[in-house]
Order: structure tokens, then sequence, then C-alpha cells
């Protein structure tokens, strides 16, 4: 490594003992140093003048091997993307962890059950890597910053400090498909409990209007003695025209115009 280069990053260190030897991404153990920015990026940033922390700090080698192209400038932003990565790394694990319990398994063949059981234990560990929150560490400069904050989950107003609790409350009580959340959960609203559950309501009252449409399509059908088909088709040709129109309505303007006598 060049003096010169070298010379740019302050090196900063855990400030409690319990965290030495600790990767301050994930938690486990260290055995690199990210340099943030990354060293091989270093004289091109330094040439166009670019702001940049300039800091070196503990992180395990797969942390290190994740956020080694990362022209990212300070710790909070690698320490973001780095979080967004292993989550999207470990995406199968942590919803096998997060979908599945231990006492579920005594159901599934022994085959299965391994499979599940291997997948939950890579994925708790990934849970856990996500969830470690840094720490406290400070640079030659003896500049301190404090990071050590856990984690909240807020479900409309009900606080959570573990994902899966949070996530096993929307199932048991407020009622949600877990398979249907857990992909709204993750994929789209990148764990934000609240907007996940908005949109999860929307989605389903959705498709339980189309369901009970269905059904007062196929009712009005029956006792018309009339073509189902022609009878949806004419339903969604009048709410094409008005879509303020429900389907009650617009099997109503049906009678109206085409069967009463």
């Amino acid at each position: 490594m060049s003096k010169t280069l070298a010379s740019y990053y302050q090196q900063a260190y855990a400030c409690e003992q319990h965290n030495f030897n600790r990767c301050f991404y994930c938690g486990c153990e260290a055995t690199e140093r990210d340099h943030c920015p990354p060293l091989h990026m270093l004289q091109s940033i330094i040439d166009l003048g670019e702001e940049a922390e300039f800091m070196s700090i503990p992180a395990c080698y797969e942390c290190y091997a994740i956020l080694h192209n990362e022209r990212l400038m300070t710790i909070d932003e690698r320490f973001t993307k780095l979080k967004n990565k292993l989550g999207a790394k470990y995406a199968k694990p942590l919803r096998v962890y997060n979908m599945w319990h231990e006492n579920e398994l005594s159901d599934m063949s022994d085959e299965f059950a391994h499979s599940i059981k291997a997948g939950m234990a890579l994925g708790k560990e990934a849970a856990e890597r996500l969830a470690f929150s840094g720490f406290s560490y400070a640079t030659e400069e003896a500049k301190v910053t404090v990071r050590e904050k856990t984690a909240e989950f807020d479900v409309e107003g009900a606080i959570f400090t573990d994902f899966k609790e949070a996530l096993n409350y929307c199932i048991s009580e407020l009622k949600v498909q877990k398979s249907d959340f857990y992909k709204i959960l993750v994929e789209d609203y990148q764990g934000d409990f609240n907007k996940a559950l908005s949109q999860y309501r929307h989605r389903h009252d959705k498709v339980t209007a189309a369901k009970d449409g269905d059904c007062l399509i196929k009712d009005f059908s029956k006792l018309h003695k009339q073509n189902s088909d022609f009878v949806t088709r004419t339903v969604k040709h009048f709410i094409s025209k008005d879509p303020s129109l429900t389907t009650e309505a617009a099997l109503e303007q049906l009678y109206n115009n085409y069967i009463k006598k």
C-alpha cells in the first residue's frame, strides 16, 4: 500500500472492548479493513476533488468484498448499501426463517424438514447480521461516532425490536396472509410495515371486490336466465363508461335497459 495514499485515511476503532475485532457492518469477526472510499478509487477521487470521509473501519471478508467496488464516500452510505446487498443475497434463507417455525417441522418428511431447518439456520444468521446496528468508534483524532441503536419496527403504533416478531404480529393479530404480505413487505417496501399493510389491504380489497362482483354476476345470470359472458361484458362496458358505477349498479342498469319488460 502506498504511504502517500494510505495517509489520507483515518483508522477507526471500536470504543468498547466487546466490539474489538468485530465487523462494523454485520458483527461477524473482522479480518479486513473497509476503506471509505475504496482505496483503489482514491486517486481519481482526489483528482476530481470529491469530498469523502477518508476512513477505514473493521470489516469481515464478506462485507469487505461486497463493498469493495462501491464508490460511496461516507460510512453511513456504505452501511446502508451493505445492508441492502446482504438482504438481497440472503433473501431466500431469510424468507424461510421468517415464514417457518420450529414446531412445524414435525409435520414434514425428514428430507424436507432437514432442508427447511438448514434454511432457517442460515436465515437466522443473516437476520442477526442485518439487525446489527454497528458500534461507536473513534479515529486517531479522537472523534467518536455513536451508532449503537436498536432497530425498531412500527406496526400501526405497536413497536417491535425484532422483525420476525413484528411479522408474526401482523399474521396473528392483523390476519394478513403471510406469503402475500411478506412479498409486499420485503420486495416492495423494504421492511416498512405500515406502508406494506396499507398496500396489502388495498390489493386485498380489490380482490375481494372482484370476487364479490363475480358472485353477483353469476347470481344475476342464473336469476334472469342470461348468458354469464354477455352479462360480464355488459357490466364491464357500463363501468368503463362510468367508473363510479359499482357492479351492483351496472347490473341494475343492464336489467333496466335489456331485460325488464
